[in-house]
């Protein structure tokens, strides 16, 4: 699964990409998820982190279970550290 945190200056929120089917206009669909639920896919290393920057011009940032911790806690918080 491939998640996406999207961090503004008025705060952030999780989604989730779906890549629809060829027919549809918009071939990905992206959904609002809560963090628990994003966390909990994410320690079992069944799903990736996109952190996207959306006010400032820096490059999105791919995280995963295998990432730097310190990386992992900056953006993401100690909810996404393995126990």
């Amino acid at each position: 699964m491939r998640y996406i945190k999207v961090i503004r200056m008025s705060g952030s929120y999780f989604a989730r990409e779906f890549e629809k089917n060829e027919k549809s206009k918009k071939a990905i669909k992206i959904r609002e998820v809560d963090e628990e639920t994003a966390a909990e896919q994410f320690i079992y290393g069944e799903a990736t982190i996109k952190v996207i920057f959306e006010d400032l011009d820096r490059e999105p940032i791919e995280l995963s279970n295998e990432s730097d911790e310190e990386l992992i806690r900056r953006y993401l918080g100690t909810k996404f550290l393995s126990k």
